[in-house]
């Protein structure tokens, strides 16, 4: 008999190149951040003191009724807009070719500048809420409507628009990539419309409608994770 031959060690597992753990590392944090950022808005608005109507003195009255409530909304809505400020810079990630690449591309670094901004301008919850329980309602509202008249507040709270330009942008430029239907930016814009009529006492309507503006992070997110996954 030919004695068997010693079997061939095994070849050893290629090594993962440090690059593509990192690199995967920072897709999973941004899909992450991208679907928790709509999760922690929901939160934060369905938290927001109710308030009568939109006039400042309105506002002022409602954030200091309640420190817990108008703190815990705050703070919510604070880290909401961070995780999707930065979740958001991964989205032209999902589109491989040159459809919708353009407007992905200019929703994406839009909405993270917008977004970055007004988590910043949250903290006028805080102000507002301690002039409105140390001073006269009309002492309170001449000083927050004079902060609000600085000559260069309209260059950081004026971003906000720009945050839901390029939430628009990229819910379409998603959608004629293939990588989200057109049902996305159609909810968009139909809760966009929404905050126009909604009247501001009825808060988890509004709350609800102010969220549905952020979705497109969250289903970003999950085809972000999906990409990963298949990936892997």
């Amino acid at each position: 008999m030919t004695p068997l031959a010693p079997a061939a060690p095994a070849a050893p597992a290629p090594e993962t190149d440090p690059a593509d753990r990192t690199g995967r590392f920072l897709r999973r944090a941004a899909g992450v951040a991208l679907i928790a950022a709509p999760v922690l808005l929901l939160a934060g608005m369905l938290t927001c003191p109710p308030q009568d109507s939109g006039s400042a003195a309105d506002y002022i009255t409602s954030l200091a009724r309640d420190s817990f409530l108008t703190e815990l909304s705050a703070i919510l809505l604070h880290y909401g807009l961070i995780a999707g400020g930065l979740g958001v810079l991964a989205v032209p990630g999902l589109v491989r070719g040159r459809r919708g690449r353009g407007l992905v591309l200019f929703g994406a670094p839009a909405a993270a500048l917008g977004m970055l901004n007004v988590s910043g301008a949250v903290r006028d919850d805080w102000w507002r809420m301690v002039l409105g329980q140390r001073l006269p309602l009309d002492s309170a509202t001449r000083i927050s409507d004079a902060v609000d008249a600085a000559a260069f507040m309209p260059l950081w709270s004026g971003t906000e628009l720009l945050a839901f330009l390029g939430l628009l942008a990229l819910s379409a430029g998603l959608a004629r990539a293939g990588v989200v239907g057109w049902w996305l930016t159609a909810v968009y814009a139909g809760a966009f419309a929404a905050m126009s009529f909604i009247p501001i006492h009825l808060t988890y309507a509004v709350g609800l409608a102010f969220t549905l503006l952020f979705l497109p992070l969250g289903v970003a997110g999950v085809r972000v994770l999906q990409r990963d996954r298949a990936a892997a």
